[in-house]
C-alpha cells in the first residue's frame, strides 16, 4: 500500500477509535472473588471489542500469552499494596446529605435521606518503562499481547517502521547516547500503559459492604484503558498535538508540570519523547501526560477514557489537573512501596528509594468521587 494511504488509514483509525469513552456495560459477568477470572474475562472481552472496532490482523491468531514472563511487580503485589494504603489514600470525608423522593401514585410520595460522602478510588494502574516487551507489571504483558500492544504485532511494527530513525531506534526507549551519531543528549523516551486496577475487586467489595458509606469505583479491573504502543502515531510522532498552541507555550505555568524551581517539563505535546536528564522525572511527566488525556474524552489518542458524567447519587471529580487534588493523586508501587498518595509533581529531590535502576515505574492513580446511597426514585436535593 502507498505509504501516504497507510498513514491516512491509520490516522482515521486513530481518530475513530478515540471516540470510545468507556467499556461496554455488559462486561460484568465475572467472578469477583477471583483475580484470574477477571483477567481472563477482560482479555476475552478486549479481543471481541478490538475485533468490532477493526484491527490490522486476526487477534486470535497473534499468539498465546506468555505465561513465562516475569516483571518487577505482579497482580498480588498490586492488590496488597493498594489495600494496605486504602485508609490513607481514600481520604474519606462526610460532605452532606441527599434527599430522595419515591412516589407510588402521585401525589402520594415519601422522602428519604442518605448521607453524602467523598473518597478517593484506585481507578488505574499506570506504568512507565523503557523497553517494549519489558512491562513492569507481569500480567500486563498478557493483556498487551492479546490487544496487539506488543512490539512484534503488525500494527506496532508498521507504526514503528515509520519512526525507527527518529532518535530512538526500533522499539527501544530510555536515554539517548551522545556517542551515537545524530542522537540528542538527554533525549528520553518512555512507554506508558494504564489498566483498570485489579484491587478494585476487593475495594468495591469493601465499599458495597459499607452500605453507601464509601464510594465504589467504576473502572473495570485489568481493562487496558491505554497502551502507548497502540497509540504510536500520537505517542511517538505527537500528531496532531504538535500543532496545538499549548505545545508551543514553553514556560507557561498552566501547561508545565511543576514550578520554576522544580520543573518537570511541558505537559503538551502529550507524547513519550522529552528532554530530561532525570529518569524519574521522565516517568512522572509521561505518566501525567497519559493520565491527562485518559481522564478526558474525545482526545486525539487511541485510548478509553475514565472520564464519567455525573449522575444522581454519584459525582466523579473532573479531568486531571495538577492544581486540583481531587482530580488525581498517585501512589508509587515500584520501585518504592508507598503507603500514601500525593499529587504530581514530586518533591524537588526524591530519595534513592524512589529511583528505579531499570527505568521502570508503577503507580496507582486515585481519583475522588462523591456519592450517596440511592434510597429513592428521584434525587430532589443534595448538599456538599
Amino acid at each position: 500500500m502507498n505509504p501516504c494511504l497507510k498513514l491516512l488509514a491509520s490516522v482515521w483509525l486513530l481518530l475513530a477509535s478515540g471516540w470510545a469513552v468507556g467499556y461496554p456495560s455488559d462486561w460484568t459477568n465475572y467472578n469477583p472473588s477471583s483475580t484470574d477470572a477477571v483477567r481472563d474475562t477482560t482479555i476475552g472481552s478486549t479481543q471481541k471489542l478490538l475485533e468490532q472496532r477493526g484491527t490490522v490482523e486476526c487477534i486470535a491468531c497473534h499468539g498465546e500469552t506468555n505465561d513465562q514472563y516475569s516483571g518487577v511487580i505482579n497482580t498480588i503485589d498490586i492488590t496488597q499494596q493498594t489495600m494496605a494504603a486504602a485508609m490513607s489514600c481514600m481520604d474519606w470525608e462526610l460532605r452532606g446529605a441527599c434527599v430522595w423522593m419515591s412516589c407510588v401514585v402521585p401525589p402520594i410520595c415519601t422522602f428519604t435521606t442518605s448521607i453524602k460522602v467523598k473518597n478517593f478510588v484506585p481507578d488505574l494502574v499506570v506504568q512507565s518503562y523503557d523497553r517494549a516487551n519489558g512491562e513492569p507489571w507481569t500480567e500486563s504483558q498478557d493483556i498487551n499481547q492479546v490487544s496487539q500492544g506488543t512490539s512484534d504485532s503488525s500494527w506496532v511494527t508498521t507504526m514503528i517502521s515509520w519512526v525507527e530513525n527518529y532518535n530512538v531506534t526500533e522499539v527501544r526507549g530510555g536515554q539517548s547516547n551522545e556517542a551515537v551519531k545524530n542522537d540528542h543528549v538527554n533525549l528520553d523516551f518512555k512507554l506508558v500503559d494504564a489498566y483498570g486496577n485489579p484491587a478494585l475487586i476487593a475495594y468495591n467489595a469493601m465499599a458495597t459492604g459499607l452500605f453507601g458509606m464509601v464510594c465504589s469505583g467504576r473502572s473495570f479491573p485489568f481493562f487496558p484503558y491505554y497502551i502507548s504502543n497502540l497509540d504510536s502515531i500520537a505517542w511517538r510522532w505527537n500528531l496532531p498535538e504538535l500543532f496545538y498552541p499549548q505545545s508551543w507555550a514553553v514556560g507557561v505555568p498552566a501547561y508545565n508540570l511543576g514550578t520554576m524551581t522544580n520543573n518537570y517539563g511541558s505537559i503538551f505535546p502529550r507524547m513519550g519523547f522529552l528532554t530530561q536528564a532525570d529518569g524519574l522525572k521522565s516517568a512522572v511527566l509521561t505518566s501525567f501526560r497519559a493520565m491527562h488525556f485518559i481522564t478526558r474524552t474525545f482526545e486525539p489518542h487511541l485510548y478509553f477514557s475514565i472520564g464519567q458524567p455525573s449522575e444522581d447519587g454519584y459525582w466523579p471529580a473532573g479531568p486531571l489537573d495538577q492544581n486540583d487534588k481531587d482530580t488525581g493523586v498517585f501512589q508509587m508501587l515500584y520501585p518504592d512501596n508507598e503507603s500514601s498518595c500525593a499529587q504530581f509533581p514530586m518533591s524537588a529531590m526524591p530519595g534513592p528509594s524512589k529511583r528505579s535502576s531499570d527505568g521502570s515505574y508503577v503507580w496507582n492513580f486515585w481519583k475522588a468521587y462523591k456519592c450517596c446511597q440511592r434510597v429513592g426514585q428521584t434525587l430532589v436535593w443534595h448538599s456538599g
